[in-house]
């Protein structure tokens, strides 16, 4: 009778012990479900408005002539430049790969990310736990993304407002969150230079973004760490702030940018920079905490609750005044960020950035207040961790949190069909498009199509810029969109 008893009790703590696992896994999941469709709908996207533009030069001009040529009397990207010249070597179908590469790029690095600072610290199920993480991260960044049809879902936005984002945390990951110490760093500093130019010159915002990031790593290496990682992590930083002031330099000095600024109303000071920077990094923060509350607090709670039912760092005590600095830091540092990516747009038209221009300062931000919610996490470890009940509570709130992605899922389907149908209404205007080359013709008239997302389209005007790089790209004299 007494054995019985015992391998019952056995049995159900057994049972309560995978309950935690199961909860992970369940999470991962129903973040995953919206997550997919997120990069399914990547799979559409095809050439519009600038992408003839940059593709335009390349077929007209070539590779190192297009791109002195586009640095000289267009743009200061360069990078966006090169990045179009690399992804044209694989055709013209390799367009509608772009999105999802990079979304599964975000998501892994993220993944590293936590994987690395968990496992530092011997958090048990730290895959499980890292894996959670990151598609809690990856969906509320997509969801909540300003003007995802233009950051995200277009070549020319994508290539100037999210592809920084993924190399960006891959610096980080790079320089932070490796734990094995090597001897020789020059190969690494090396490369990480040639990745800093690059990330660099894909536009000005996020070249602002990575300058202020830089710098204040470097100061927390210098003033508060003192681990044997050190040493090799100024070596790191130093080797990334070169790159990144070369590039900068050749942003500024590039006649591309000339020319442009000759057009907008640019600041006359610092303090005018500094100020309208500021202002506008406090409206972005109080208008997406207030007009976006629901997602923010749900993804808040999340960081808040599996922090504390999860991560449970190993011999690593920390106070809760330590905690409490932290989290000032945290917010300080969170609006500091901000005003970086704010501050080209303050210099250079003296206003509020764009909506694809906070694709950085809500990636920020989403950092910034998922980290409150962890710090927020610990606190609660320290006071309330070893009541039961409250923990039970906690699993359970994380599940229906986590119920919170299906929400959305009618968008999604909705948006995805979007795509899809104006994919083939753009594949059949392409045949179309290359009917009448193989015909011999080189004035071409063709089937219009609607503009979206503030995008622009072919219009029945030869002279209109989109109708002239189109026919840049096409190879022919000129194309003339008209309405059926």
């Amino acid at each position: 009778m007494k054995m019985n008893l015992k391998a019952h009790t056995h049995q159900k703590d057994n049972r309560v012990q995978g309950l935690p696992v199961v909860i992970l896994i369940a999470g991962s999941i129903l973040f995953f479900i919206p997550n997919i469709f997120f990069v399914i709908q990547g799979f559409s996207i095809r050439y519009w408005a600038d992408d003839y533009c940059f593709s335009g030069f390349l077929r007209e001009y070539g590779f190192a002539h297009g791109l002195i040529k586009f640095y000289s009397t267009t743009s200061n990207r360069f990078s966006a430049f090169m990045f179009t010249g690399f992804s044209e070597l694989f055709g013209e179908n390799a367009i509608r790969m772009i999105p999802p590469i990079i979304i599964i790029a975000f998501g892994f690095i993220v993944y590293k990310i936590y994987s690395e600072l968990l496992a530092k610290h011997h958090v048990e199920q730290t895959k499980i736990i890292s894996i959670l993480f990151s598609q809690i991260l990856l969906f509320f960044f997509l969801f909540l993304a300003p003007n995802i049809d233009q950051s995200v879902y277009w070549r020319a936005g994508l290539s100037h407002y999210f592809l920084p984002i993924p190399i960006l945390l891959y610096l980080i990951l790079t320089i932070f969150f490796q734990r094995k110490i090597e001897e020789k760093h020059q190969i690494k500093s090396i490369f990480l230079f040639v990745v800093s130019v690059f990330s660099e010159g894909l536009s000005e915002s996020y070249a602002a973004l990575q300058a202020g990031l830089l710098g204040i790593a470097l100061l927390f290496v210098i003033c508060i760490d003192k681990s044997s990682h050190r040493k090799r992590r100024l070596y790191l930083i130093g080797s990334t702030l070169v790159g990144t002031a070369v590039a900068m330099g050749v942003m500024v000095v590039s006649p591309g940018n000339a020319l442009r600024l000759d057009t907008l109303q640019q600041s006359s000071n610092l303090f005018s920079i500094i100020s309208i920077s500021t202002v506008s990094a406090i409206n972005f923060i109080a208008l997406s905490i207030r007009g976006l509350w629901l997602p923010f607090g749900i993804m808040f709670g999340l960081f808040v609750l599996i922090t504390y039912c999860f991560v449970r760092p190993t011999g690593l005590k920390i106070q809760s005044r330590i905690l409490l600095i932290h989290s000032f830091f945290i917010a300080l540092i969170t609006l500091m960020l901000i005003i970086c990516i704010c501050a080209p747009t303050a210099y250079g038209m003296m206003t509020y950035p764009e909506q694809r221009v906070l694709m950085f300062a809500q990636i920020v931000l989403i950092c910034g207040i998922s980290l409150e919610g962890a710090v927020l996490g610990f606190l609660f470890q320290k006071i309330l961790y070893t009541c039961q009940p409250i923990r039970m509570v906690g699993l359970f709130l994380i599940i229906i949190f986590c119920m919170y992605p299906l929400s959305t899922l009618d968008v999604r389907q909705s948006d995805l069909r979007f795509y899809q149908n104006r994919a083939a209404l753009w594949d059949k205007r392409n045949k179309e498009i290359n009917d009448q080359i193989e015909m011999g013709k080189s004035n071409l008239s063709i089937s219009a199509l609607d503009s979206f997302a503030e995008i622009a389209e072919l219009r029945d005007d030869s002279s209109y810029w989109v109708n002239q790089c189109a026919a840049k790209y096409y190879q022919v004299e000129s194309i003339l969109a008209v309405e059926e």
